[in-house]
């Protein structure tokens, strides 16, 4: 290829760098103009893995609420459900690393490290101030392989442990056939400041994040639209950084053993399911229904208990604390 060429495809590839450029400057200020999450009221943990953003609620038996893993969800998923549960319990919220207003850092993010960072939070800001033997711990979707390793980690954390719609688990396990090199390959694409950016903001835009909840069928119009402008403004906080969450969900990199780790697990275990989560209907067949360590709750014509019916989610799990 001559210079004639090579000249206008390098003045193409400038321009489509510099269009993208501009459309994730316009992605991070639209989604953070506003206050849609009332940071003022957020209370900060700082640990080894930088800044964990959290709300309390309420006080009596301590119980800490886990959101879904994803870099759009944050502590907003659970708050109508604490507001329910503080009435008789002391219960924290929390903004896992990599998403909401907690620290977004330039790392590969694994499930180890999510372990070490909510067992770090139960230790050093839970059980400092409360005179407990161990917490009630709910996580939900795909954090449930999370707060698993945590609990098989430390089991003298926790008193019980519940999973709200846990993560379809044959998808949580270590994909053999996946070519490594194409997954770093991918990994390195994502973490890209200009391209990984254009591509994550394609992903978690307003429309995609309104569209992903628009599938919840229960889900009130009210109740959508600010769960949208919630879950816009957590994904874009803190600039392009949720890029790096991206990347290691889709690199493979969070990936984990279920079933291995179930065989290990000494706390009692609810799982609360929609009957219409149908994820969540199949990740069931990896648990043994007839563990005595586990119970199952399935809620019927429910898709998301905790969008749909936190008053009555706050009540089954009332009564497993």
């Amino acid at each position: 290829m001559n210079k004639k060429k090579k000249h206008p495809l390098l003045r193409a590839a400038g321009i489509a760098l510099g269009c993208m450029a501009v459309y994730n400057t316009y992605e991070y200020k639209k989604a953070t103009s506003g206050d849609a999450n009332h940071r003022e009221d957020c209370r900060v943990y700082t640990g080894r893995f930088g800044d964990i953003s959290y709300k309390h609620y309420g006080s009596g038996t301590p119980v800490l609420l886990i959101h879904s893993l994803d870099p759009a969800a944050n502590m907003s998923e659970w708050i109508p459900t604490a507001l329910e549960l503080s009435k008789n319990n002391s219960v924290y919220v929390i903004d896992l690393p990599g998403c909401g207003f907690s620290d977004k850092s330039t790392v590969n993010y694994s499930v180890y490290m999510y372990a070490l960072a909510i067992n770090d939070f139960i230790k050093n800001r839970i059980c400092r101030s409360h005179e407990t033997s161990g917490i009630h711990a709910v996580a939900s979707a795909a954090s449930a392989p999370l707060l698993l390793s945590a609990a098989v980690l430390m089991p003298n954390l926790y008193s019980a442990i519940s999973f709200i719609n846990p993560i379809n688990m044959e998808n949580a396990y270590c994909n053999p056939s996946t070519n490594p090199y194409i997954v770093k390959g991918l990994r390195a694409v994502y973490n890209t400041p200009v391209i990984g950016s254009f591509i994550y903001n394609t992903q978690y835009n307003r429309k995609a994040i309104h569209d992903a909840l628009s599938r919840i069928p229960g889900l009130k119009v009210e109740e959508k639209e600010k769960l949208t402008d919630s879950m816009y403004e957590a994904a874009h906080t803190g600039g392009y950084y949720g890029r790096f969450l991206y990347s290691s969900i889709h690199g493979n990199l969070l990936n984990v053993d279920i079933k291995r780790m179930l065989d290990k697990l000494s706390t009692p275990l609810l799982i609360v399911s929609g009957s219409d989560n149908k994820p969540a209907k199949k990740s069931l067949s990896t648990f043994d229904r007839e563990n005595e360590n586990i119970s199952t709750i399935i809620l019927e014509d429910i898709n998301t208990p905790q969008y749909e019916c936190p008053k009555k989610l706050a009540d089954i799990l009332n009564k497993s604390f």
